[in-house]
């Protein structure tokens, strides 16, 4: 039975025997009416002054005012861990966001900023005064802007920042809400760098390729001719070999490649003697020479570095092949081996053609040539220079370039050494 039910029959019986004792039921029951009203006062006084402050344990009154409240209160409970978590996985979004590298604004139905992230700050220079103005007014771009006014949903725009001539941004929208759309802001301007390098990558593959297959097909169309001389037949089968090699070369080269960009190196390096190396290479490229004397040697060092030989081979030869192809009419070409500031450095030092400063930055990339009359007739693959800057990566080392046009270059790169000398070798040599 309920207790406020027990409460009132007891107060009840009260009233009843105190009336019999004096002879007055309707003052007796009034007095417990009283009695009763002034309980219930009390205990909704308990009950409205926790109303104020709802999130408290209810009061400890009696059952039937406790159960009125402790409903409510247990939905507040359960919208209260809902809203806590809520506000949670909202923290852990915005934090996400904040990372993105992308830009990410929120404009409401007036395309006015209401919100950004750390990467709209570095990419389209946002500040915390912009809340509140119109990103059409921050961001001065004619596409950008009609962008925007388009309303284009999930729509996707490419144009230049206005802040950056050489960076390219995309653009894109979305509806969050009736009100509120979000836009996305990303930089492709490395994106459309490698993009372009792979095509212009796949065409120079195509044009090396095709040239020397064009005239190997030539030659083995008139060899497989019977009409044809035998003697002129017979001549244009050693013709075949340039353009065989040609190809040959560049496959390899390819082949190197992608082997030092695929292939981990070895855990366990063996000390490699530089002067052996270079001596060697000096005789691979002898037939470059345009004299007998225009490679000379100097060595001042024995150190050793740890790394792969053949690779280092494969630095040496290019390196200087590189020099020779573009020194003019026999001018010297130089190959250092020699110490410098506590580590071993490998030099090749021509005076030949030269390179603008302009070109720097990207003789390492495949294919690159500087814009020359006669750059193609000088030969090599292009992908020299390339395969020295994987090769000097993995050996935890770089390339560096000193050029000035029409004096010449000087390629450099340092080695930890992992064998000191024992004793200083001959000054110089010529090749």
């Amino acid at each position: 039975m309920n207790r406020e039910v027990i409460s009132a029959a007891v107060l009840l019986l009260l009233a009843l025997a105190l009336g019999s004792i004096v002879d007055a039921y309707g003052w007796a029951l009034f007095a417990g009416s009283v009695t009763w009203y002034v309980l219930q006062w009390r205990e909704y006084r308990k009950i409205r002054g926790w109303a104020k402050r709802p999130l408290r344990t209810p009061p400890n009154t009696s059952r039937g005012w406790f159960k009125l409240a402790n409903s409510p209160f247990r939905s507040l409970q359960q919208e209260r861990s809902r809203s806590r978590l809520f506000m949670t996985r909202l923290r852990e979004v915005m934090a996400l966001v904040q990372v993105i590298p992308d830009a990410v604004i929120i404009l409401n139905k007036a395309g006015e900023i209401e919100g950004f992230n750390i990467a709209a700050r570095n990419l389209l220079y946002l500040k915390d005064s912009d809340r509140g103005i119109g990103l059409a007014s921050v961001v001065r771009s004619p596409d950008f802007i009609a962008f925007l006014k388009s309303g284009a949903s999930e729509s996707l725009l490419e144009f230049t920042s206005p802040f950056d001539q050489d960076r390219n941004l995309e653009a894109r929208s979305f509806p969050v809400e009736q009100d509120r759309f979000v836009v996305l802001v990303r930089d492709n301007t490395e994106l459309n760098r490698l993009l372009t390098m792979r095509q212009n990558f796949i065409a120079n593959v195509s044009h090396e390729l095709r040239t020397p297959l064009t005239v190997v097909a030539g030659y083995l169309e008139t060899i497989a001719d019977k009409e044809q001389p035998d003697d002129l037949r017979l001549s244009l089968i050693d013709k075949l070999t340039s353009p065989l090699a040609r190809i040959r070369s560049l496959v390899d080269d390819l082949l190197l490649l992608t082997r030092l960009e695929s292939t981990p190196v070895p855990a366990q390096l063996d000390p490699v003697a530089m002067t052996t190396v270079i001596s060697n290479a000096v005789n691979e490229v002898r037939g470059l020479a345009q004299s007998p004397d225009q490679i000379s040697v100097k060595i001042t060092t024995q150190a050793r570095i740890k790394g792969i030989e053949t690779e280092l081979y494969s630095v040496c030869v290019n390196l200087l092949s590189n020099a020779l192809r573009y020194s003019q009419e026999g001018k010297p070409v130089t190959i250092s081996w020699q110490e410098v500031d506590g580590k071993a450095q490998l030099c090749v030092v021509d005076q030949g053609v030269g390179i603008a400063p302009e070109h720097l930055n990207r003789i390492t990339e495949r294919f690159y040539r500087v814009d020359m009359a006669d750059a193609r007739t000088r030969g090599g693959t292009g992908l020299g220079l390339a395969i020295v800057k994987h090769v000097l990566r993995r050996h935890h080392s770089e390339l560096f370039v000193k050029s000035t046009v029409g004096q010449g270059s000087e390629f450099f790169c340092n080695f930890a050494i992992a064998e000191p000398a024992q004793a200083n070798a001959p000054a110089s040599l010529n090749a």
